[in-house]
């Protein structure tokens, strides 16, 4: 750091080298105080124009830098660990290579932790305007009433940081305190993906608070094809059997799809020879789609676009894809759930 004022927070930011990383950093730098703080952005650049454009970034202000650096597991989680330590501020802020920062960002986060007791805190994922319509809609259904609980770390709104439970952190916006985070030893690599939430549960079971800070979002550029989608959404129900495999306190309500999923085999597969069965089936499926109809109209209602009646198949799309991770996860435990390293998602 060229200045001899403490720094109160060091940012890092995991790559897989996509451009939209220097969008990420030039929101960050329209932050009030952004100079005092540390900025290392971790991973290899394979783009050229992209390393020359992060490299011009770095020459013109030494509060970032880049660490080129690649691992062949836990990817992520190691690129965080290490940028981690090649800095000393109190706070530790953890952000995905592809957000938008508002310049509000950094005051209200920094704000959080003149509590002592807070040791972890979190802000919203919020949707881009300037985004494709699959996209849109990817990011509005993790938000819609759907998501369950989940939707509440997409959502704004709200006056003041509030007390949450280990799950209602995001990874791609989240904050540490610098002490804590060493006492757990960083993320683990061997639990990625979904490091960010074995952390955040075992920094709860130390008796620190956790706040959820509705004025700090980050806007997050959702998948952009159903493929990237279904992906994702099928490693969020991996991710959640493997932490109830790993010791974490099991939430039933994230289980629900994987119920559902069970359900429609069971009776599907029962209705051949059974008519109880198939009224059963073709009740349950009315009833769902009543629901999931009544969810798309709330958000219709809100954006007031018409083609946000899309969701009323993304929303099924999203639970079929979260159910088939929990069963996959359940009887092919441990698969590979990584990106392919090099290789920006879609």
């Amino acid at each position: 750091m060229s200045s001899s004022v403490p720094s109160p927070l060091a940012i890092v930011i995991p790559t897989m080298g996509r451009s939209i990383l220097l969008r990420t950093l030039d929101s960050l730098l329209l932050n009030p105080g952004i100079e005092r703080c540390e900025i290392v952005v971790v991973g290899v650049i394979p783009d050229q124009e992209v390393a020359q454009a992060l490299a011009r970034k770095v020459t013109a202000h030494p509060f970032i830098r880049h660490l080129s650096i690649r691992y062949e597991k836990g990817d992520a989680s190691l690129k965080r660990n290490t940028g981690a330590a090649e800095t000393c501020a109190p706070i530790l802020a953890f952000l995905d290579d592809d957000v938008h920062v508002p310049p509000t960002w950094l005051d209200a986060m920094c704000r959080c932790f003149d509590d002592p007791s807070v040791a972890l805190v979190s802000g919203p994922s919020l949707v881009p305007d300037d985004i494709p319509p699959l996209a849109r809609l990817a990011g509005m259904a993790l938000s819609s009433r759907a998501a369950g609980d989940v939707s509440l770390r997409y959502l704004g709104g709200g006056d003041e940081p509030r007390a949450i439970k280990w799950s209602g952190i995001i990874g791609c916006n989240m904050l540490f305190r610098r002490c804590v985070f060493e006492q757990l030893g960083g993320f683990d690599p061997e639990f990625y993906p979904g490091e960010e939430m074995k952390a955040s549960y075992l920094t709860s079971r130390m008796g620190y608070q956790l706040l959820f800070n509705p004025k700090a979002p980050v806007y997050h550029y959702p998948k952009q094809t159903f493929r990237g989608f279904w992906r994702q959404i099928y490693r969020y129900g991996a991710t959640r059997i493997r932490l109830i495999r790993a010791g974490v306190e099991v939430e039933w309500g994230p289980l629900v799809p994987g119920v559902w999923l069970l359900s429609l085999v069971v009776l599907g597969a029962a209705s051949v020879v059974s008519d109880w069965a198939w009224r059963l089936l073709v009740l349950e499926l009315a009833l769902y789609a009543m629901v999931i109809v009544w969810f798309t109209l709330e958000v219709v209602r809100q954006t007031r676009r018409a083609i946000d009646l899309l969701l009323v198949f993304m929303q099924p799309f999203m639970h079929l894809s979260y159910g088939v991770g929990i069963w996959t996860e359940l009887f092919r435990p441990d698969k590979d759930l990584s990106d392919q390293l090099g290789k920006p998602t879609d």
